[in-house]
């Protein structure tokens, strides 16, 4: 349960840009759909964890590079009187409600929590005001494979207790949504279908007979064999 206190100290921030500007980086063909729905999806799961939250697409960051825009902005919500920032994306579908609640009671018990992402960064950050450095953090090789492991670092320094979240992939490619099949079942329906639409034809197929694997085949204890995929060259 989220108190009254949590719910005037901690804040959410998501950090996440509009559909046409994640197509700069993010080239999935029909991408604009898939990540209109991710970010709604993400913003349903932040309410209800009933925490305060802000939405800050590229239109309210400030900042040249991407890491002074990301650290601005968790340093604004800090200066809005918020003792505690969690910080989410919304190119995490595997990011649930559970996720969000769970860091805010280990903020409230001191700790400073990560969820990492199988790139090297991470997906979700919870992090004490006292922690936070701006200058420090704006400075980490963001959007780097070592991204993770220089923010532990940097964390380590605070002798910051930390509570590691289950590790997630985010999407940044076709292939990272190819990969998110074999975790088709924690995942919604409407998700799975946008994700067929920024698949080629191939790799379509492919997300057809993994997800019949799963749902079908897999129910089956008694079927010791694998099934027969067919490889389109």
């Amino acid at each position: 349960m989220i108190t009254e206190s949590l719910m005037r100290s901690t804040a959410v921030l998501i950090f996440a840009n509009s559909s046409q500007e994640e197509m700069q980086y993010k080239p999935l063909q029909r991408g604009e759909v898939l990540f209109d729905s991710l970010t709604n999806t993400v913003i349903q799961k932040v309410k209800q964890s009933k925490l305060t939250y802000f939405h800050i697409s590229e239109k309210h960051q400030k900042g040249f590079s991407f890491g002074e825009r990301f650290s601005t902005a968790v340093q604004n919500i800090f200066d809005k009187g918020f003792d505690k920032v969690i910080t989410v994306g919304n190119d995490t579908p595997h990011l649930q409600t559970a996720h969000i609640t769970t860091a805010a009671k280990a903020l409230a018990d001191g700790k400073t929590v990560i969820g990492p992402s199988l790139d090297g960064g991470f997906y979700l950050m919870g992090i004490h005001k006292a922690d936070f450095n701006k200058e420090k953090f704006q400075n980490l090789p963001w959007q780097k494979c070592n991204l993770l492991k220089s923010l532990l670092d940097t964390l380590q320094e605070s002798y910051c207790p930390i509570l590691q979240l289950p590790t997630f992939r985010d999407i940044d490619t076709a292939k990272d949504v190819l990969s998110l099949v074999n975790y088709i079942r924690s995942i919604s329906v409407s998700i799975q279908k946008l994700f067929a639409l920024c698949l080629s034809v191939k790799q379509q197929f492919l997300l057809l007979a993994e997800n019949c694997y799963v749902s079908v085949l897999l129910q089956n204890p008694y079927n010791k064999g694998s099934p027969v995929l067919v490889h389109i060259q």
